[in-house]
C-alpha cells in the first residue's frame, strides 16, 4: 500500500538547506548616508511642487548569499524629504525610518574582484513616517511602499557608493479639506538618492 507524502519530511529537508545556506553566508554590518533628491507627484494639475534635496542616514547590514554574486543588503535609514510649491511659498517637510531590502548582484572584475566590483540592485523599501511639517489642508500617509533600481560599486570589499532610483507605490500625501472640484489631491514620491556605506 502506498504511504501518503508526509510533509514533516519536507519541512525537514528545507530546513536543513536553509541552515547550510545561512552556515555558509556572510554577515557584515557598516554605516550609510548620503542625499536625496525627491520629486513630489500630485494626481492634480492644480500643484506642482519643486525637487528639493534632503538627507538619509543610518545602519546597513549586508548578507552575501552561498550563490556567486548574490547578497542582500538591508537598512534602517533616518530620512528626510523636502518638497516646495512651485510658488515658492509652501513647502512639506516629512521624516521617516526608511526599511530598504534590497537583492543584489555583483558583477565579476577579472583580476580585481579585490580591489573593485560593480554591482546592480533591486528590492522594496518600507516607510515609516515619525514627523511632518506640511500646509494646511494636508497629511502624510503614516506607511508606504516603494521599490528601488539602482546600481554601485564596492572598493576594497569596504567601501560602497551607489545611486538608486525609487518608485512611490501607494500616496504619500493627500488633501484634506480642499475643494479642488471635489476631489481629492494625492501625491506620489519618486526619488534619487545617492549613498556612501563603509562595511566592517
Amino acid at each position: 500500500m502506498k504511504q501518503p507524502f508526509n510533509t514533516r519530511w519536507l519541512l525537514a529537508a528545507v530546513l536543513v538547506i536553509a541552515g547550510a545556506l545561512t552556515c555558509q553566508a556572510q554577515l557584515r554590518m557598516g554605516v550609510k548616508g548620503g542625499a536625496v533628491v525627491n520629486d513630489l507627484r500630485f494626481n492634480r494639475d492644480v500643484l506642482d511642487a519643486d525637487n528639493r534635496m534632503g538627507f538619509v542616514g543610518g545602519i546597513v547590514a549586508d548578507l552575501s548569499l552561498p550563490i556567486t554574486g548574490f547578497g542582500v543588503e538591508a537598512s534602517v535609514l533616518y530620512t528626510h524629504r523636502d518638497n516646495r510649491l512651485s510658488d515658492g511659498y509652501e513647502t512639506f517637510k516629512r521624516d521617516y525610518v526608511d526599511i530598504p531590502v534590497h537583492l543584489r548582484f555583483k558583477l565579476g572584475v577579472v583580476g580585481l574582484g579585490r580591489i573593485i566590483s560593480p554591482y546592480v540592485f533591486t528590492g522594496p523599501n518600507f516607510s515609516i513616517l515619525f514627523h511632518e511639517d506640511l500646509p494646511t489642508g494636508y497629511e502624510s500617509s503614516k506607511t508606504y511602499m516603494s521599490w528601488d533600481i539602482g546600481a554601485g560599486v564596492e572598493l576594497f570589499q569596504h567601501l560602497r557608493v551607489a545611486a538608486n532610483y525609487g518608485i512611490g507605490f501607494n500616496k504619500a500625501m493627500r488633501s484634506v479639506g480642499l475643494d479642488y472640484e471635489k476631489t481629492e489631491v494625492q501625491g506620489k514620491d519618486r526619488f534619487w538618492t545617492i549613498t556612501a556605506a563603509y562595511l566592517f
